[in-house]
């Protein structure tokens, strides 16, 4: 018999995972949400809507849930489903924090079911081209990434302006971007966590943070999020001992990378110039010292994610994304408010 789905939580994303598994063949049946328009939603998608949980958990048509709610409840409504039998795909961030991750990993477990959180963008495409720059080695060893995330309208949207409810940037965007670090740089530890988060236009969460991710390797991840900026910068920037890439948006396609030649050591290409900048330290090489390289050409596949979530669900493939990797990340949001709230480098080995 094919599998089906449920949905906790019928908003946003509710409405996204639905598009989804319509896209790859799953049919979602039912729906769960405190009453509301919602359930009337639901109702037009041809879904069974229920305003209590208990009776949407007892429906034995599906046997896979996605948790699309506000984050302070995705851990007791994990367990919920985890113990009636489910199969439970969370939205990010998977918990508020590693306390009751494990819960929910215990669950799971007891229960032998699939337990997942929904970390997407590791399939965006200025991700994977950034990755495949990394992993290239074309500009040489990595000494820093830098991933920005900025908007402009200086407010955190809805919900998640609500420290009750998990809001702040850190849980919502911060995760993700945490999460594609971890992964870029897979096979090292991180070995130290500084975070300064931000409350700029909204007093209640950090709509702006700073976080600092160093790893065994010596690499520095630095991922920046602030919602009020009105001037650009690139969404990434890399910093390799033989060059330097630039991406500036989401499209992976807008940007650059370039590296020294071979054979030029940096200082000498500005002997016998006299016009040379403010210093000859800052001084510009010639066009000539420098290699134009064409950025990676990578494919997304935004179905993905779906798709071996299924397979997981059926025994087929293991979870793209583990418990350890789950660990990993919620770990290093724990140290960051940490690492925030006392104003210091913690030293780690995560």
């Amino acid at each position: 018999m094919p599998m089906k789905a449920g949905i906790i939580g019928f908003g946003y994303m509710g409405h996204y995972h639905l598009k989804k598994s319509r896209e790859i063949g799953l049919e979602v049946v039912a729906a769960y949400n405190t009453p509301s328009q919602k359930l009337e939603d639901a109702r037009r998608e041809g879904l069974t809507a229920y305003d209590d949980l208990g009776a949407f958990l007892a429906d034995d048509r599906f046997s896979l849930v996605y948790i699309c709610t506000p984050n302070q409840v995705h851990a007791e409504l994990a367990v919920a489903c985890l113990e009636a039998g489910k199969h439970v795909m969370c939205e990010k961030p998977v918990t508020m924090n590693s306390a009751e991750l494990e819960a929910c990993i215990a669950a799971a477990e007891k229960n032998r079911r699939v337990f997942t959180v929904h970390q997407n963008r590791r399939w965006d495409t200025d991700y994977l081209t950034v990755k495949a720059a990394v992993d290239s080695g074309e500009i040489g060893r990595i000494t820093t990434v830098i991933s920005r995330v900025y908007g402009q309208r200086g407010v955190c949207f809805g919900w998640r302006a609500d420290p009750a409810k998990g809001g702040g940037m850190l849980y919502d965007w911060g995760i993700h971007l945490i999460d594609q670090m971890l992964c870029m740089f897979r096979g090292h530890k991180v070995v130290s966590v500084y975070a300064r988060l931000l409350s700029i236009l909204t007093p209640a969460v950090d709509d702006s943070f700073e976080l600092q991710l160093r790893f065994d390797n010596e690499t520095c991840a630095v991922i920046q999020v602030g919602t009020f900026s009105l001037q650009s910068l690139p969404r990434w920037f890399v910093y390799g001992d033989r060059g330097t890439m630039r991406l500036e948006d989401f499209t992976g396609t807008n940007g650059g990378m370039a590296r020294i030649r071979e054979n030029v050591s940096g200082f000498e290409s500005v002997f016998g110039k006299h016009q040379i900048g403010p210093s000859r330290t800052m001084a510009p090489l010639q066009p000539e010292f420098i290699e134009e390289l064409p950025l990676p050409a990578v494919e997304s596949d935004p179905l993905a994610y779906h798709r071996n979530l299924i397979a997981a669900c059926e025994g087929r493939e293991a979870p793209i994304v583990s418990f350890d990797e789950m660990r990993r990340a919620m770990k290093i949001v724990d140290l960051a408010f940490e690492s925030s709230r006392n104003n210091q480098v913690i030293k780690t080995e995560i």
